[in-house]
């Protein structure tokens, strides 16, 4: 069966996978050997990557000594493309996982904490329990009930509680697995075949049994001949007052891992605010960006070509609604890209040393469309033609690179890509975050140059046809002008087509997609931390209040009030609370650091966050141990006294 792809017929020879990817969304594989491209002869071009499959037996570092012998090799041959360049083996499944590694590094930190304090509150469940049934076991084996007897009904009653918590937590994996995936980034590989498979369901179901079993011993275990007549003859309250140690450790714990996912959060909050507040370099509102399927016709003729991108504009501006409208070959925020690299002198350095900006090939009224402020100079104008003197204009950095304070209006470039023959710098505008609000930083190649697409080549016009994009920027919300767009775009035979169609918005905030699910994950991972500790801190204080009840009875038949047992329960609270708190913060600190090691875009100081989070998590902690305390103030005196 054959396919007419790009104005040539192709015989298909194979069908992959749905799931297959090689680069990217493609769906048409061709063979290199059977395009013939000019670039594809431009040795100095890099545009291609190399798959590779490792011999039985060799390793990564064994392969990349022998591939630096190769470079070596390659420079000698060709010192003017090969010179200083080195190139580096990394691992594909690396390739595939690295922009989402952190993402679930940071993911797992989080469930982890999350579980950590859900064991503190099963700890702290089971101590009460091992204190509150201390007589009854020491009971059943003085009247000679065997010890194996006790630990089977203790396991019983544990593993129960385990496998019934397994599958409440597997039913809302199942129910809650789709919805979350939703917000995911984008661009996160292979995230169709996430789902809960039987590994996720033996481990689920193994480690809830296993942790009620493991807590379920501790009774059973504590049970022994040799204490029944110590544990018989104690009172219940003081037994219980030799667990008010742990319970209060439990307390600490679960305030400290609460705070840890609170900071993470808040430090995850502030850096969103401040990169969503960051100028992209443009303005975003109002511009429609697409991808242009051209006419296979024009494909084969340079002229055809440059004509039908002429016929494209003037269509698309019939549009009631385009203000202006432009053709680039690569659009910012959005993936695509185009380094070349540049000198300001004649004498062409190694490409180890050159300066490398990224290029983008523009039609004159592409400022307009994006509202590129002009610092100096002219932008692109109709008689910037193919045979005229080829210009282009800078952004501000690469002219503070490339001439200092020097005015660069006038100045020649040398970019090697371009020809042989120097351009000229005619204006200069602002820096554009072509690499995202959050990556633009982050990003080694920060230079820009602008050149027209009508000062092109005619060997490269059918390259720049496969890739070029439209954008236009409209006085209505832009995707309300999709349909009309489409139809004014199809060409003189009605074979074009816009595709891959977003608004500059879109892809704005496209770029924060891993700074938004971040932000969502630690939001709801620390507001349930938060929930566990409360029901953890409420629950272990109303435990150890109803063991206080001969205490507290005494205090108010000697003349205090009910406020005064409240400031005496709120006061004991408030150690545990701001130790646990300090323990907390100490961890957060270090938890910052690891933040921003995995998340690079975190620059947000911790101070501002602890100001916030601190307060706040003092004010609910307490406030769950009012509740018990409150209630402990409400005891009858005469009831208390007669307590056991």
């Amino acid at each position: 069966m054959s396919l007419n792809y790009d104005g040539k017929a192709y015989t298909i020879v194979g069908i992959a996978h749905p799931g297959f990817q090689l680069d990217g969304d493609a769906d048409v594989f061709t063979p290199l050997g059977q395009t013939n491209e000019p670039r594809m002869q431009w040795r100095a071009a890099r545009f291609l990557h190399v798959l590779g499959r490792l011999r039985r037996g060799v390793t990564l570092p064994q392969a990349q000594s022998e591939l630096v012998v190769l470079s070596q090799r390659l420079a000698k041959a060709y010192p003017a493309d090969d010179g200083g360049i080195t190139q580096v083996l990394h691992p594909l499944q690396a390739e595939l996982v690295q922009d989402v590694k952190p993402t679930l590094w940071l993911l797992l930190g989080a469930v982890i904490v999350v579980l950590l304090i859900g064991c503190v509150n099963v700890a702290s469940l089971f101590l009460t329990r091992v204190v509150s049934r201390q007589h009854e076991f020491a009971l059943r084996l003085a009247l000679g009930a065997p010890r194996v007897r006790l630990l089977r009904q203790c396991l019983t009653e544990s593993g129960a509680l385990g496998i019934c918590g397994g599958l409440l937590g597997l039913l809302l994996a199942l129910v809650g697995t789709r919805p979350f995936i939703r917000f995911w980034p984008d661009r996160m590989p292979r995230i169709e075949d996430i789902h809960v498979d039987w590994r996720v369901l033996l481990f689920a179901v193994s480690t809830s049994v296993l942790t009620g079993l493991i807590f379920g011993l501790i009774p059973a275990l504590r049970a022994n001949n040799s204490a029944i007549e110590e544990t018989l003859r104690s009172r219940s309250r003081t037994i219980a007052s030799s667990a008010r140690r742990p319970l209060s450790a439990f307390v600490m714990c679960q305030i400290a891992l609460a705070l840890v996912l609170l900071s993470a959060a808040g430090v995850l909050g502030r850096t969103l605010l401040r990169l969503s507040s960051l100028n992209p370099g443009i303005d975003i509102r109002n511009v429609l960006t697409a991808h242009v399927g051209v006419s296979p016709e024009v494909l084969s003729d340079p002229a055809k070509a440059r004509a039908d991108w002429k016929d494209l504009l003037e269509d698309v501006k019939r549009v009631p609604a385009v203000k202006s409208a432009a053709l680039t070959d690569i659009v910012p925020m959005r993936e695509g890209e185009n380094t070349l690299w540049y000198s300001t002198t004649a004498t062409i350095p190694p490409l180890s040393q050159a300066q490398w900006a990224l290029a983008s090939a523009v039609t004159p009224d592409y400022r307009n469309v994006m509202r590129l402020p002009l610092v100096r100079g002219r932008f692109f104008d109709d008689n910037d033609k193919l045979g005229n003197t080829q210009v282009v204009v800078i952004d501000e950095k690469l002219a503070h690179h490339a001439f200092g304070a020097e005015d660069p209006v006038g100045k020649l470039l040398w970019i090697p890509a371009m020809g042989n023959k120097p351009v000229e710098v005619v204006g200069v505008v602002g820096h554009v975050r072509h690499w995202g609000l959050a990556g633009d930083e982050l990003s080694r190649v920060q230079d820009q140059v602008y050149y027209l697409l009508a000062q092109v080549p005619d060997k490269l016009v059918r390259l720049f046809s496969s890739v070029i994009s439209l954008v236009v920027r409209t006085d209505v919300p832009p995707l309300n002008t999709v349909q009309a767009l489409q139809q004014q775009a199809r060409g003189a035979i009605g074979d074009q087509s816009l595709y891959d169609i977003n608004t500059m918005e879109q892809l704005a905030s496209g770029s924060l997609a891993q700074q938004r699910f971040l932000l969502l994950l630690f939001s709801i991972f620390s507001a349930l931390a938060l929930l566990l500790a409360c029901v953890g801190i409420y629950s272990i204080l109303a435990y150890l209040m109803s063991q206080r009840v001969p205490e507290i009875g005494i205090r108010l038949a000697m003349g205090a009030n009910s406020s005064d047992i409240v400031r005496l329960v709120l006061r004991e609270s408030l150690v545990i609370i701001l130790a646990g708190t300090a323990i907390g913060l100490a961890t957060s600190l270090g938890t910052g650091r690891v933040l921003r090691h995995l998340v690079p875009t975190v620059q947000t100081s911790q101070a501002s966050i602890f100001a916030v989070i601190l307060p706040t998590m003092i004010a609910v902690a307490l406030f769950a141990s009012y509740i018990p305390a409150r209630r402990a103030a409400r005891v009858d005196p005469m009831v208390a006294l007669r307590y056991e």
